[in-house]
C-alpha cells in the first residue's frame, strides 16, 4: 500500500450530467415502487419473526438532525456505517477527518441499534441518526436538512436513492474500507447494468486489497477512481485495550493462567462446533475455558439453550456474577469482544465453519493472539492470507482441528510469544488506512487541498 497514489477523481458522470441521473433514478424508483409490497412484508417479517428494530421512525422518515446550512471553510460530512462492526472501521477516519478539517461538521448515520451504541459511545460526531429509508422522499427530506458536502460510506451501502440524491445535491461521494464479495460478483454477472450503475454512483473508492481494486475494475470501474487505502479497523486496533481486558478478566474471576478460548462473531451451526471442539479441548487441558460471543445479540438466548442442552452450564457476561470454573460463558454485551480476545490464548472468528465468508481475522492478531478460522473466508480471503503468511493464524476444517490448533498453542508458550511479536509487526504495517482515506476526502472537497 506504499508507492504513489492518484488523485481523488470523480465519477465518469460530471455534474453537467444530473438529468441523465435523475432519469436513472425515476425508473429506479418506478420499479422500487412496484416492490413496494414485498419491502413492506419483509420489514415487518424482519421486526416481528426476527426482532429486528428499525431505530427512529423520525429519522427513517428523513427527520434527521438539522446541522445549519454549509459555512465558509466548515464543510458538513455526513458519514455513514451500518452496524457496530462498520462503525469501528469508520471511527478512524472520523478521527482523521477531524484533525485534517477541525472545522467540518460531522453527522454519523447507522441502521442497526448495536451501531448507534457503539457510535455514539465512541466517535465524536455533530450529531447522530438512524439512515432513512432509501426512498426519493425520505432520503430528499434528510439532504435538505443536513446539506453535505461530502458522503463517506463505509464498505458496500451504496443505496441508490442516498447516493444518487447526494449528487445530484452537489455533495460529493466517497466510499472508504470498501471491499468487493463473491456475491457481488455475482451479481455483477446476471445483473451487470444494476451493478455497474450503482458504481457509477461514488466519486472515488478507497477499498481494502488489490482483490478488491480489481474487482472493481472487472464491474466497470475505472483504475483512477481506486485507491487501496487498506483497511481502517486496523488503525482502531493499533493499541490493545489491555485495561478493559483485565475488567474482563476481574468480572469472570479469569486467572492469569488459564488458558481460554475465544469464539467470536459465531453464527447458527458454529456454537455446537466450538463446543464439541472444547469437549476435545478440555480432555487435554482439564482446565480450558471458552468464551463464546454469537455475531447477532438477538441470538443469545438460543446459542446458550443449544450449549445448555449439550451439557454444558452456561453463564451470560451481563448476569454479573462470576462464572463456574466450568461454565461456558455467553458475551451477550456490546464493544467487548476485542477485550475478551485479550482474554484468551488463541481466538476462533466465526463465518468461517458456516458458509458466511468470515468476519475481522485481524482481532486476535491484534491483541497478540492467534487466530483460527474454517475454510469460508470469501469475504475476508486478503486478510486470511496475511495472517497464514505472517504465521499468526491457522486454517482449521471441523472441530477436531479446531480442538488441535488449540491444544497446540497452548501448550507451547515460545510459540505464543512469536505470534505476540509477529502479531504486532503485522499490525504495525497495516495501518495508515484511516489518514489515506481522509486525504482522499479533503482532495474530493477542495482539490487544491492536502492533510
Amino acid at each position: 500500500m506504499s508507492g504513489p497514489r492518484p488523485h481523488a477523481q470523480a465519477a465518469p458522470a460530471d455534474r453537467g450530467r444530473g438529468g441523465r441521473l435523475g432519469l436513472e433514478l425515476f425508473v429506479y424508483n418506478l420499479l422500487l415502487l412496484l416492490a413496494l409490497p414485498a419491502i413492506a412484508c419483509w420489514l415487518l417479517w424482519r421486526a416481528a419473526v426476527r426482532r429486528k428494530p428499525i431505530g427512529s421512525l423520525r429519522h427513517r422518515l428523513g427527520l434527521v438532525p438539522r446541522l445549519g446550512g454549509p459555512g465558509y471553510g466548515r464543510p458538513t460530512i455526513w458519514l455513514h456505517a451500518v452496524s457496530a462492526g462498520e462503525v469501528g472501521a469508520a471511527r478512524p477516519v472520523l478521527e482523521a477527518l477531524r484533525a485534517g478539517l477541525p472545522g467540518a461538521r460531522i453527522a454519523m448515520s447507522t441502521v442497526t441499534e448495536a451501531g448507534m451504541a457503539v457510535a455514539r459511545n465512541t466517535c465524536q460526531a455533530d450529531a447522530f441518526f438512524y439512515l432513512p429509508l432509501d426512498s426519493l422522499c425520505t432520503m430528499g427530506w434528510a439532504m435538505r436538512r443536513l446539506r453535505p458536502q461530502l458522503v463517506v460510506i463505509t464498505e458496500k451501502e451504496l443505496w441508490p436513492n442516498f447516493l444518487g440524491l447526494a449528487r445530484l445535491s452537489g455533495a460529493r461521494v466517497l466510499v472508504v474500507n470498501g471491499r468487493v464479495s463473491n456475491r457481488m460478483m455475482r451479481r455483477g454477472r446476471w445483473a451487470a447494468r444494476l451493478v455497474r450503475w450503482l458504481y457509477r454512483l461514488p466519486d472515488h473508492l478507497c477499498v481494502q486489497s488489490e482483490v478488491d481494486a480489481r474487482r472493481l475494475i472487472a464491474l466497470g470501474v475505472s483504475r483512477p477512481r481506486i485507491t487501496v487505502a487498506g483497511n481502517t479497523k486496523v488503525d482502531a486496533m493499533a493499541q490493545p485495550d489491555e485495561e478493559a481486558t483485565r475488567r474482563l478478566a476481574s468480572d469472570l474471576a479469569a486467572s492469569d493462567d488459564e488458558l481460554w478460548l475465544v469464539a467470536g462473531s459465531t453464527h447458527p451451526g458454529e456454537e455446537e462446533a466450538v463446543a464439541e471442539a472444547f469437549r476435545r479441548i478440555r480432555e487435554a487441558l482439564p482446565g480450558a475455558r471458552l468464551l463464546v460471543a454469537p455475531r447477532h445479540l438477538e441470538r443469545v438466548a438460543a446459542v446458550s439453550a443449544a450449549i445448555a442442552d449439550l451439557g454444558w452450564p452456561v453463564v451470560r457476561r451481563s448476569d454479573g456474577l462470576p462464572p463456574s470454573p466450568d461454565a461456558i460463558v455467553i458475551l451477550d454485551t456490546m464493544g467487548e469482544l476485542r477485550a475478551a480476545y485479550g482474554l484468551g490464548i488463541a481466538g476462533f472468528v466465526g463465518g468461517t465453519l458456516v458458509p458466511i465468508g468470515g468476519h475481522n481475522l485481524l482481532e486476535p492478531v491484534a491483541a497478540g493472539r492467534a487466530v483460527l478460522f474454517g475454510p469460508h473466508t470469501e469475504s475476508c480471503e486478503d486478510m486470511a492470507e496475511l495472517v497464514l503468511t505472517s504465521g499468526v493464524g491457522v486454517r482449521i476444517r471441523n472441530p477436531a482441528e479446531l480442538a488441535e490448533a488449540f491444544v497446540h498453542t497452548a501448550m507451547d508458550p515460545a510459540r505464543r510469544a512469536e505470534i505476540a511479536a509477529a502479531g504486532r509487526a503485522l499490525i504495525a504495517r497495516q495501518r495508515g488506512a484511516a489518514r489515506r482515506c481522509a486525504e482522499i476526502a479533503c482532495e474530493l472537497l477542495n482539490p487544491e487541498s492536502t492533510l
